[in-house]
């Protein structure tokens, strides 16, 4: 999962969530908050403390980009007094949270207890993932596009990190090499789903690096320097 920084209120006031969306979008980018799903159609601006149990509407700090399958499973479930009981992409390091094992989320129990060894933030992290659904596999009657199209981009990362390999053994010019790490970047950024890239290229820090880079205002502080997730759970431990 993404961690992102939305940066400060680009606005005083709205009267409607929905006009939060064109800055949502050009701050993170049309993909879902959660799944990483890219929204082509229908995006839903997402309280992350439900307003029907009175998180406020319009608020800034309350407000993410969701995919119609995450918020609807999320549903109604969270108020403004229990979301300190969950991670959120825009609070926390939520890279380091799950792992995609062959393009499947999973907690990252291991790591996590390795960061807080009193289990709280692996609880957390527990608690989005089993809210939202992320690993569910939906059945012939479903309508939930998550599984199908985060395969869709494993398979067309997985096709990228070959050609990208052989490209390296017999391509002996840097501008040549910088062309097709942008169409690896181009490619990425239509197709979506963050982290199955950067899963896919985890031994590839160049093209780890300009992944960070290139999908709008991922939280750089939370990679190290080959560009893979740090070990810790909030921003304000980096001094």
């Amino acid at each position: 999962m993404r961690p992102v920084n939305k940066g400060k209120s680009p606005y005083q006031k709205i009267n409607d969530y929905s006009e939060a969306f064109p800055y949502l979008e050009k701050r993170l980018g049309g993909y879902c908050s959660y799944c990483e799903f890219p929204i082509k159609h229908v995006p839903e601006v997402e309280h992350i403390a439900s307003k029907a149990k009175g998180g406020d509407r319009t608020d800034w700090n309350n407000l993410l980009l969701g995919c119609k399958y995450c918020n609807t499973r999320k549903g109604k479930t969270t108020s403004p007094e229990d979301v300190d009981e969950y991670i959120w992409p825009d609070r926390d390091n939520t890279a380091l949270a799950y792992t995609y094992r062959n393009g499947v989320p999973e907690v990252n129990e291991k790591k996590l207890l390795e960061v807080d060894s009193t289990g709280k933030f692996y609880r957390k992290a527990k608690k989005l993932f089993d809210l939202v659904q992320l690993d569910h596999v939906p059945n012939e009657k479903e309508k939930d596009k998550r599984f199908a199209e985060r395969n869709e981009a494993f398979q067309i990362a997985q096709e990228s990190l070959s050609i990208w390999r052989k490209v390296k053994r017999i391509v002996d010019d840097s501008k040549a090499l910088e062309l097709y790490k942008n169409i690896i970047a181009t490619t990425a950024l239509a197709v979506g789903f963050f982290s199955v890239w950067m899963t896919v290229f985890s031994e590839e820090p160049e093209i780890l690096l300009m992944l960070i880079e290139k999908f709008p205002n991922t939280r750089k502080e939370y990679f190290d320097r080959t560009g893979h997730p740090m070990a810790l759970d909030k921003i304000e431990k980096v001094c």
